[in-house]
């Protein structure tokens, strides 16, 4: 499937998102104002959304910092942190509050230079940094639902269909700032890759691949396949090769875990591990696994900052060029079925069926050609 085919139902969200951008060039004249990048110092990174969404700017933290040679502070909401907690790039995190006023009282006496606002590059987010006295403003991602942002001094338009991490560098391509080789970054501490150890050899194991079915609390279930058919490609892979299943999950996701590891047939060659590991030590974790088999979430992320080759259970069409895993395509491998419906009478995240046209047998197949690559090299 082409990655960049556009589809009739994104052209009213498209359209949108093109009014606004027109409109904030029509009466924003915050646009006037010429951006002097050696005059950048201190910049805040605002990204209130999701784990996986925030790993995905790290290329745009990352290329900032060397590029401008200055202090990079982020704010995220409570939770989210732990994204960026031991990145060699952020020398801050603020935490977002719900209050307006407590958030501009966290940022009035920062002196930031650049305000580089990700995601929601909102009508209140531009007032915050605006009135914080921040003197350049870039806004990337915005939504439908949100009154029309101004008070930007630059803005992207992501309208095009590329995946979510080149949307982020071309918020930065606004002053100047080209990228090569951009790569996802997630980082651990020595801490973590000692406890994770630890933990590992109490399972006793060394060599395995890593099956994650869940997505959080049950809130998306477009993108949880069955646990039957997770259970079939686990009993067929331990039953063709000599290593072991960890299948990995928060606390929130026990009960599917659980549901899966009880259909198994073979339960001896199979770990699990709901809310073992701290997100740090998962990374440690998915670093040393030979696959990672997901739907779309943070997990992917990370394991693609490690270059660990994955089957990627996509649900939803906009995901196929978004959020697929960011690395070379000879190690990963996207399965959506393009059967799929498009039911506009539901939200969207319930709209599509795709993951339940994908069958265990395509699962496996795929699972086996990438492990046979792994093992080639």
């Amino acid at each position: 499937m082409n990655f960049r085919e556009t589809f009739w139902f994104e052209k009213p969200r498209e359209l949108f998102l093109l009014f606004e951008y027109l409109l904030w060039l029509l009466v924003d004249p915050s646009k006037f104002k010429r951006i002097d990048n050696s005059q950048i110092k201190k910049v805040l990174i605002i990204h209130l959304g999701a784990l996986g969404e925030l790993l995905i700017t790290t290329p745009l933290i990352s290329s900032l910092q060397k590029k401008l040679d200055c202090k990079i502070t982020a704010m995220v909401k409570k939770e989210m942190e732990k994204g960026l907690k031991n990145n060699p790039h952020v020398s801050e995190i603020i935490i977002y509050k719900d209050s307006f006023n407590e958030n501009l009282n966290n940022l009035k006496n920062k002196n930031f230079d650049l305000a580089v606002i990700v995601n929601p590059a909102s009508f209140k987010m531009g007032i915050l940094c605006w009135k914080a006295g921040i003197k350049y403003r870039i806004g990337g991602f915005t939504g439908l639902k949100r009154f029309p942002a101004i008070l930007f001094t630059r803005r992207a338009l992501h309208i095009s269909k590329k995946h979510s991490l080149e949307h982020c560098l071309d918020i930065i391509r606004k002053i100047g700032i080209e990228t090569t080789n951009p790569k996802i970054e997630f980082y651990f501490s020595k801490n973590a890759l000692t406890t994770a150890n630890q933990k590992l050899k109490k399972l006793k194991i060394k060599d395995y691949i890593i099956v994650h079915p869940g997505f959080g609390k049950d809130e998306y279930p477009s993108r949880l396949w069955p646990s039957e058919r997770y259970a079939r490609v686990i009993d067929s892979l331990t039953g063709k090769y000599n290593f072991f299943v960890l299948l990995t999950g928060t606390l929130e996701e026990k009960t599917i875990i659980e549901s899966v590891y009880n259909k198994l047939k073979n339960k001896k060659k199979v770990k699990i591990t709901p809310g073992m590991f701290s997100l740090e030590e998962i990374g440690v974790v998915l670093s040393k696994a030979r696959l990672l088999i997901a739907p779309s979430t943070s997990v992917v992320h990370i394991a693609s900052s490690f270059n660990v080759p994955i089957v990627n259970l996509i649900p939803k069409k906009r995901d196929l060029y978004e959020w697929r895993p960011w690395m070379k395509k000879e190690d990963y491998r996207v399965l959506f079925s393009s059967k799929t419906k498009f039911n506009p009478n539901v939200p969207a995240e319930f709209a599509n069926e795709g993951l339940l046209e994908i069958t265990p047998e395509e699962v496996i197949k795929t699972a086996e050609t990438l492990l046979k690559k792994k093992m080639q090299r």
